[in-house]
C-alpha cells in the first residue's frame, strides 16, 4: 500500500528467521520487559492495591509500630510505572535512633529497572532532620513512599509517630484505572431520560391527576371521593352522588340506584 506507515505494536507470534550476521535461526519477535511496563502504564496508575486480591484491601502495605525502634509493613501489593510488586509476608524493619533531636524517615518501595538490579525493593530512607529524604525518580528508578516515621532520640516509635502516605497520590497513591468517563455527562443523560418518562409515572404515595377516561373492567375497590361525572347506571349505593344529580331524590344519572342515601 502506498504511504504505508508501520506502527509500534505488540504482541505478535514469533517465528524463526535467519540472522545474516550470526548465520543462526532466531526469533524475530522478542519483547523487552519495558514494552510490557509501558503497556500497563496506559491503564493502571502508581501506588498500592486496595482491592479484593488476597484480601489485602485497606491494610495493603500498611505500616505500624512493632515495639522499640521497629516498624512492621503488612502484606500487600501495588504497581510502579507498570511494574507489579507484592509483599507476600509481613516484614519487620528496625530504624536507627538519632543521636539528638528527631528525624523523619520514609518507608519506600522502589522499582529499579537497571540491568544490575531489575527488581522492586522495600526499605527505609533516612531523612535529614525533620526534612524527609527525596524520592528518586529517573530513567531507571522510581520510588513511592508508603509511610513517614518520626524517629526520636529519647523515645521508642509509637503509632502516633507514623503517618500513612499510601493515599497521597503525589508520593504514593492507590492503584486505579486510568480509563475514565465523564461522569457529569452520564448523569445529565440519565436525568434527561428520567424527566422524559416522569410524566407517564403514577406514584402510589402522592396525589395524581389523570386526564382522559379510566376504564376499570374488574371494578373499583376503595374510597372514591370528589365529584363523579358520567353514567352510574347500576350503582347499588350512591353515597357520594353529588355532581351526577341529586342523591335525595335519586335523580340524574344515578336513576337506577337501589339505595340513594348520603
Amino acid at each position: 500500500m502506498a504511504n504505508e506507515i508501520q506502527l509500534e505494536s505488540f504482541p505478535f507470534d514469533s517465528m524463526q528467521i535467519l540472522n545474516e550476521e550470526s548465520g543462526q535461526m532466531e526469533d524475530d519477535r522478542i519483547y523487552e520487559a519495558e514494552v510490557f511496563r509501558k503497556y500497563f502504564q496506559m491503564f493502571l496508575g502508581n501506588g498500592v492495591y486496595f482491592g479484593e486480591y488476597k484480601g489485602y484491601k485497606e491494610n495493603s502495605m500498611k505500616v505500624t509500630s512493632a515495639g522499640g525502634m521497629n516498624i512492621t509493613v503488612a502484606t500487600g501489593a501495588g504497581m510502579i510505572e507498570g511494574a507489579n510488586f507484592e509483599n507476600t509476608q509481613e516484614r519487620t524493619i528496625s530504624l536507627n535512633r538519632p543521636a539528638v533531636g528527631n528525624r523523619v524517615d520514609r518507608v519506600v518501595v522502589q522499582m529499579n529497572s537497571s540491568l544490575e538490579i531489575r527488581a522492586t525493593r522495600l526499605f527505609v530512607k533516612e531523612g535529614n532532620g525533620t526534612t524527609p529524604a527525596e524520592l528518586q525518580r529517573d530513567e531507571n528508578v522510581y520510588e513511592i513512599c508508603i509511610a513517614e516515621v518520626t524517629v526520636k532520640s529519647t523515645t521508642n516509635i509509637t503509632q502516633d509517630d507514623i503517618v500513612d502516605k499510601r493515599s497521597n497520590k503525589e508520593i504514593c497513591g492507590i492503584v486505579n484505572s486510568l480509563i475514565s468517563v465523564d461522569g457529569e455527562e452520564l448523569y445529565q443523560k440519565f436525568q434527561a431520560y428520567i424527566d422524559a418518562i416522569a410524566g407517564n409515572l403514577v406514584r402510589k404515595d402522592q396525589d395524581n391527576i389523570v386526564t382522559g377516561k379510566i376504564i376499570a373492567q374488574g371494578g373499583i375497590e376503595g374510597n372514591v371521593k370528589g365529584n363523579l361525572e358520567g353514567n352510574a347506571q347500576t350503582a347499588t349505593n350512591a353515597n357520594y352522588a353529588t355532581s351526577a344529580g341529586t342523591a335525595n331524590g335519586c335523580t340524574g344519572n344515578a336513576a337506577t340506584s337501589s339505595s340513594c342515601t348520603r
